[in-house]
């Protein structure tokens, strides 16, 4: 196969795999209507059999770090950088969600004195799966937009990043704090109990919502279809995800739960 024939078919495989990760966002909405991801709190009977939760998460986000380097080279990404830097930040912020996502959150589940629920290998690989896709969309997304990336950078492209890498940084640090605050008073009162303070205030899972605000910042920075195609995706995961919460804190503590606490969008939704 010659070069240029090589380069059509990768840049088809791409654009496929593109298409794909938008189609997933309305098709995920309309399946998480009528069930939820049997895992976390959510869990419950009849999927199957099931691992581990620390092994899930590890196992089924390590594409996101193994994948990318596969795809996009460290060499030519370096190279990038050099001619650009902002080329750099979108790997590195993605790099540094995962990381936390794939080894960090899953030692912190070790860590629990009770070992949180199974995890169904059907819902793991799906997870598996979807970033497969999203780490071969992404890293390939990033050689082709590091390369029309123009040197020196533009003052636009300087402020949203500048923007994005505060978004992402501001909505890292509320989904570790939650996810942190949710695990101890888990614990603390051997089983589940209502959160409250800082976010737990406004949302039901200030978790999600600082996820995605995280990808909102990593769109900014990327600034490009596969980026805003993962958050769109994220959202469409996430946010009815979050409703099913609220409504599993409803049922179980009742009136003792503040009914105007929002799912994950503060004072909207």
């Amino acid at each position: 196969m010659s070069g240029h024939t090589a380069a059509a078919c990768d840049d088809a495989i791409f654009s496929r795999c593109l298409l794909a990760l938008y189609i997933l966002s309305p098709v995920t909405v309309f399946l998480l209507r009528f069930l939820s991801a049997p895992y976390g709190k959510l869990s419950r009977p009849g999927w199957g059999p099931a691992m581990p939760a620390p092994t899930a998460w590890c196992l089924m986000e390590s594409p996101t770090l193994w994948l990318p380097p596969l795809v996009s080279p460290l060499p030519l990404l370096l190279a990038s950088a050099a001619a650009s830097p902002l080329a750099a930040l979108a790997p590195a912020l993605f790099a540094l969600h995962y990381l936390q996502r794939t080894f960090l959150h899953p030692l912190r589940l070790l860590q629990l004195r009770r070992a949180p629920a199974p995890f169904p290998f059907f819902v793991a690989a799906c997870g598996f799966g979807f970033n497969i896709l999203n780490a071969y969309v992404q890293a390939r997304s990033w050689s082709l937009h590091s390369a029309a990336q123009p040197a020196p950078a533009s003052p636009f492209a300087l402020a949203r990043c500048l923007v994005g890498v505060a978004l992402f940084a501001w909505g890292m640090r509320v989904n570790i704090a939650a996810d942190k605050h949710l695990l101890r008073l888990k614990e603390a009162g051997g089983g589940y109990r209502i959160p409250r303070g800082g976010w737990f205030d406004a949302v039901t899972c200030p978790n999600y919502f600082g996820e995605i605000v995280e990808w909102l910042g990593y769109c900014l920075v990327a600034w490009s279809p596969a980026a805003w195609g993962f958050f769109l995706y994220t959202c469409a995961n996430l946010v009815p995800r979050a409703r099913d919460h609220r409504h599993w804190y409803l049922n179980k503590f009742g009136a003792e739960y503040p009914a105007k606490r929002k799912a994950v969008i503060p004072y909207i939704y």
